[in-house]
């Protein structure tokens, strides 16, 4: 009775303070209500109707959205409407006779201290300029940060370690042969001033690596007849490799495949050497040669050269030869010894070595003390500090994270890794401007940031934009939040599904099942997230996803 009593005084105030007739809506029709944060802004419209012969003709009234959160007040843009006959009032006119559509649409930036709020619209009735406040309502709760709840899916990058599993190392030397001669004289100047990088090539080809091949590359001068040089070059390709095999049976090596080529007339070879030289009418003789109509001409000319220019016969005689190349399989260690001795024993690794031993384990533990002996073996190899901070990231270790990138920046800048993990950093520090600039900066440099890019696509509110960036890892949460902020439910349910279980998943369902009216699903979850992350007890207290169960002995059951 008492009630009853309280809500006749409160309208016959009202009554008198509009005139006896000013009836605005009650309540007032807000969507979404609950208010909801999309992208770090939350927008609202009131969409309502003032019933026929609810305004005066002449009144004037000015509505004032505002929210209130903690002891803070949020005044927004205010509203004014007006009779038909209030000629000097402003704001859109309110019909007399006929029921009026009125609407107001408002937003503003979020601050996590808004979640628990309240939305209110006071009413004023201005008469000559004075403002009379009549009624303030309550129109909403808020605010539902649900799309906000981002969690840390993003990719960290490691740079390549480098390692070759088969690594060919080659050597090469060049036998050379007198004029028309195709035997080998080790006499001959040209093989005596060779002496030294003919014997490198045999302690090279007997230093007991395997063999993976042997070419011979053998040549001619070309002022030589054109059939004749064919033969001397076939004929000192095959003494070369006859050379090379007495060489692999003293040092008994079998197995070799020979490559043996004539190549003929090196006339390629000449020209460059007559244009390199210092022969001051080297212009004249280049053009006399290529002027000549036919090969046999060329090498009448070249022969005739010879006769005139010493320097010419210097040319040549370095041309007729056989180049040898081994190639060797260099020696690797088995891959389960590289594990083995980049934890027990990693100082007798290589850098590349040990880089690549990091790749063979998941434990990032592991990971992060091999990449911290990488840098023990170097300290300026910036791909260690890289690795050793992106491996500190996975870990949750910002902070020696943040370090080592500095360090890896600082020895190498511009690297599509190190801005991208940088990005990363910024971005769980909640500088998205930043990290968007360090992931446009790693995508420049080859990195695929498209997965940290939907991250941020998801925070600033681009919910389609974020699933199609974030569909790269197929069962993760994030993915499965874009796809219910992007009101995919059945999709995010299936990606759930399929995704480890976390307390943050466990979370997602229990927020799908209070939306669906699953209370099986939304009691059955919560519980399972609360006991993986026991802060969600006080944050499902608050968190209106939940605000028609509130009320329900299950839930109260759950966060007490």
């Amino acid at each position: 009775m008492r009630n009853l009593k309280t809500v006749l005084v409160l309208v016959l105030a009202l009554f008198v303070a509009s005139c006896g007739s000013l009836k605005l809506p009650n309540p007032f029709h807000v969507n979404p209500s609950p208010l909801v944060n999309n992208g770090g802004t939350v927008s609202f419209t009131i969409q309502d109707t003032i019933k026929e012969k609810s305004f005066p003709k002449k009144m004037e009234v000015k509505l004032i959205p505002y929210l209130k959160y903690g002891s803070d007040t949020l005044n927004l843009e205010p509203m004014y409407l007006k009779g038909e006959k209030a000629v000097a009032g402003k704001g859109d006119v309110v019909a007399w006779k006929i029921a009026t559509p009125i609407e107001y649409s408002a937003s503003f930036k979020y601050k996590p201290e808004m979640q628990v709020s309240e939305l209110w619209v006071k009413a004023y009735t201005i008469k000559k300029g004075v403002e009379t406040e009549v009624s303030d309502v309550k129109i909403a709760d808020g605010i539902v940060i649900t799309s906000s709840r981002v969690g840390h899916s993003e990719n960290m990058a490691f740079a390549k370690d480098g390692y070759e599993k088969e690594t060919i190392v080659s050597q090469s030397a060049n036998l050379y042969f007198g004029y028309q001669k195709s035997n080998i004289n080790t006499g001959l100047k040209l093989n005596k001033d060779n002496k030294a990088e003919l014997d490198s090539l045999n302690e090279f080809f007997a230093n007991g690596w395997k063999v993976k091949s042997v070419d011979v590359n053998a040549w001619a001068s070309p002022e030589g007849e054109q059939s004749l040089n064919q033969k001397l070059s076939d004929e000192r390709g095959a003494a070369a490799k006859k050379y090379l095999e007495k060489k692999a049976k003293k040092n008994k090596i079998d197995s070799v495949s020979y490559n043996v080529t004539a190549k003929g007339a090196d006339y390629d070879g000449f020209m460059t050497a007559l244009n390199a030289s210092d022969i001051e009418d080297k212009n004249k003789i280049a053009n006399v040669i290529k002027s000549q109509a036919t090969k046999s001409q060329r090498e009448q000319q070249i022969r005739n050269m010879t006769v005139i220019y010493k320097e010419i016969e210097d040319m040549l005689s370095v041309l007729r030869r056989a180049e040898m190349t081994v190639s060797l399989y260099e020696p690797k260690l088995t891959d389960e010894q590289i594990a083995k001795y980049a934890t027990s024993n990693p100082d007798t690794l290589k850098l590349n070595e040990l880089l690549y031993a990091a790749t063979m384990t998941d434990d990032m533990n592991a990971k992060l003390a091999i990449y911290e002996s990488a840098i023990k073996k170097n300290e300026k190899c910036w791909r260690a500090y890289n690795n050793a901070a992106a491996a500190a990231m996975e870990l949750g270790d910002s902070d020696k994270a943040s370090q080592y990138l500095e360090k890896a920046n600082a020895l190498k800048a511009d690297q599509g890794e190190v801005d991208n993990n940088l990005g990363v950093l910024a971005a769980w520090n909640k500088d998205y401007e930043t990290a968007e600039q360090h992931y446009s900066k790693a995508s420049n440099e080859g990195v695929n940031t498209d997965h940290n890019m939907g991250v941020i696509k998801m925070i600033k509110g681009d919910y389609a934009g974020a699933e199609s960036a974030m569909s790269d890892k197929t069962c993760t949460y994030n993915l499965a939040l874009a796809q219910l902020s992007n009101k995919k439910t059945d999709e995010a349910l299936k990606t759930l599904d399929c995704s480890e279980k976390t307390g943050e998943v466990y979370y997602l369902y229990a927020i799908i099942g209070a939306r669906t009216n699953n209370t099986d699903m939304l009691y059955d979850n919560l519980k399972k997230a609360i006991k993986e992350v026991p802060s969600y007890k006080d944050e499902a207290k608050k968190d209106l996803e939940f605000h028609n169960f509130m009320d329900k002995a299950e839930f109260q059951n759950i966060v007490k």
